[in-house]
């Protein structure tokens, strides 16, 4: 089993969270996303949409 976490571990997770991305950030996330996705699927010559992102 997991070893319990300490009283603190959650103020400490919080406190090391990234500060909210600005909606320009996160349209140019998405965007690289899916030219990646893109990308990967030509390469695989294969339809766009069918292959997975990041960890399945």
């Amino acid at each position: 089993m997991y070893a319990a976490t300490p009283r603190d571990g959650a103020l400490r997770a919080v406190g090391s969270r990234a500060p909210a991305a600005t909606p320009r950030a996160r349209l140019r996330a998405a965007l690289l996303r899916q030219w990646r996705e893109a990308q990967r699927c030509a390469a695989m010559n294969v339809p766009t949409g069918t292959v997975k992102r990041g960890r399945a």
